[in-house]
């Protein structure tokens, strides 16, 4: 319960960010207590003692609740209690109530440990991506009919299309219709730079798409870009796991089933292999890298928490202008939002000093996520003795304060002793814009 209201125009920028952290977390953790009281109110049966002929019923009647919200908690709350590690963890506000119906979807006694320090560590759009293709719990899920329907209206003549697809079929329907929208830009505007390459047709442009198709179909026009969007992809872990970046509910197995029979390509990701570098001979990407690329990051920006797979660009880490190469350790994908916030100096990407696999992703205020050997971004509260200390690179405009650099006053030279040569060095941590401006942004 808030003590006090607070007067949220009377806070400045940083408060206000910590107010918000804090309420999130009071938030979660009351959810979570209300949730499990649910689930122990209705373990009970205490519901018919209410007047209520089931517990969501109750929730309904007593807590202004719609009755798809009170199903939905009290189905969560059931499966908590197979789960005391993640209910504990939600009960402390660790785990977000988004992360825990996640979960829920893979967790097993023997794999909850594993998944709720996941889960910890990492944002939800992280930790859906590193789930993906997993098998869950309760069997295959069952797919839904492939099946496509046509009615033609009588009075009006109008066509009306409904339908349903597996994933590996609609991943085949989302490619084609990607295709049609760049072949179709591409000959009303070969220069036109409207259609994102990268990601499925957006919502407002997938009937212009689908009638392009249609077009396509029956004139046979060939696109010449062969883009990332238009092609289904499936990516082989390490772990022997299947995965469709873009659609991560799929199921692995059957994933692989569709390898098997050649409807869709593949490709194995591990941890060697780095051999597509262009040097210095080339600024732009090309298409092999971005392929690989887009593989390591699954297909959408590697910014911490950011989903967008569609308007993506290639960032050198160390900019062209600085001496940077064209190389995969030195290349990342980043929408075009991220990426200009990158060379307006919001936000830096930065390479360890002392451990190059470690990636810093620096965010205003002190704020940094680390990929370990590209993997997932975890924040420094899970690096350990590996956080982002701040002694090298650049920083987020504003934040030069936070740099930790070593300055002295005077060399280590050898001086006579004696107090009228005495010299004080000085090693005092101090703040300095100058490491800042030692890796220009792109």
């Amino acid at each position: 319960m808030l003590a006090t209201t607070i007067n949220l125009s009377t806070l400045d920028d940083h408060d206000l960010r910590d107010s918000i952290t804090t309420a999130n977390q009071s938030f979660t953790r009351h959810k979570a207590q209300f949730i499990t009281s649910i689930a122990e109110f209705d373990a009970r049966g205490l519901a018919r003692t209410q007047g209520a002929p089931t517990t969501a019923s109750w929730v309904v009647r007593t807590q202004g609740m719609s009755a798809r919200s009170a199903q939905e908690y009290l189905s969560v709350g059931r499966r908590l209690r197979a789960f005391p590690l993640l209910t504990e963890a939600s009960l402390r506000g660790d785990v977000s109530y988004s992360k825990v119906r996640l979960l829920l979807k893979y967790l097993t006694a023997d794999n909850e440990y594993a998944l709720v320090e996941l889960a910890r560590t990492h944002t939800v759009t992280e930790l859906e991506a590193l789930l993906a293709g997993q098998p869950k719990v309760g069997g295959t899920t069952p797919k839904s009919p492939n099946r496509l329907s046509v009615t033609v209206c009588p009075d009006t003549g109008h066509v009306k299309l409904w339908g349903s697809f597996d994933p590996e079929n609609g991943a085949e329907v989302l490619a084609a219709l990607k295709a049609a929208e760049l072949a179709s830009a591409e000959q009303e505007d070969p220069e036109s730079s409207s259609t994102t390459r990268f990601g499925a047709p957006t919502a407002s442009g997938l009937l212009g798409s689908f009638l392009s198709l249609i077009r396509l179909a029956r004139t046979n026009p060939v696109a010449k870009t062969l883009a990332p969007g238009a092609q289904v992809n499936i990516i082989v872990d390490t772990d022997d796991t299947a995965l469709l970046p873009a659609q991560p509910a799929a199921e692995g197995k059957d994933l692989l089933r569709s390898i098997i029979n050649g409807f869709l390509s593949v490709q194995i990701r591990g941890r060697g292999g780095r051999i597509l570098n262009l040097g210095r001979a080339s600024r732009l990407v090309n298409g092999a890298q971005a392929k690989v690329l887009l593989t390591r990051w699954r297909h959408r920006c590697a910014t911490p928490g950011c989903n967008h797979t569609r308007w993506l660009e290639f960032h050198h880490i160390l900019d062209w202008a600085s001496g940077g190469a064209t190389d995969l350790d030195n290349l990342i994908p980043l929408c075009s939002t991220h990426h200009t916030m990158i060379a307006n100096g919001e936000m830096t990407i930065v390479p360890d000093s002392i451990d190059p696999s470690l990636l810093r992703f620096r965010f205003p205020g002190g704020e940094s996520w680390t990929s370990s050997d590209n993997r997932p971004p975890v924040p420094d509260a899970a690096m350990g003795q590996h956080a982002d200390k701040y002694f090298h690179g650049p920083v987020p405009a504003g934040d030069e304060h936070l740099l930790n650099t070593w300055e002295h006053t005077d060399t280590f030279d050898d001086e006579p002793i004696g107090p009228e040569h005495s010299t004080t060095v000085d090693l005092t941590s101090t703040s300095t814009s100058r490491g800042a401006s030692e890796h220009p942004h792109e």
